[in-house]
């Protein structure tokens, strides 16, 4: 079955590329906009709370074709179907924990 092996989404990874991107993000913002601290707390906790959402779920079992770089990229951002899902409890509730937090701050920030 493929949901008792086989390859795993790698979501601990992918939350790390897109915390590094919620950084970035926010700084370069930050420098060019001259925002205040709690208006770039702001949408950091935003974007970090997006990517912990995004990255909760996660498919298992599949295994990505073999090729070259383009096909496997491709492969990512397919539809699969008869796929088993595995939630993560902790990145989810965080993520809408910071969300929350995000826009109690942007609203406090107004």
């Amino acid at each position: 079955m493929q949901f008792e092996g086989g390859y795993r989404y790698p979501s601990n990874r992918i939350l790390l590329l897109l915390s590094v991107i919620s950084f970035g993000t926010t700084a370069v913002v930050w420098y060019l906009k001259c925002l205040p601290v709690p208006q770039a707390t702001a949408l950091l906790l935003g974007l970090e709370g997006t990517a912990l959402l995004a990255s909760s779920y996660s498919p298992v079992g599949l295994v990505p074709p073999q090729g070259n770089l383009w096909s496997r990229l491709n492969w990512f951002f397919k539809l699969q179907k008869g796929t088993a899902i595995l939630f993560d409890p902790r990145m989810f509730y965080g993520g809408l924990f910071f969300l929350s937090i995000s826009h109690i701050v942007s609203a406090w920030t107004s």
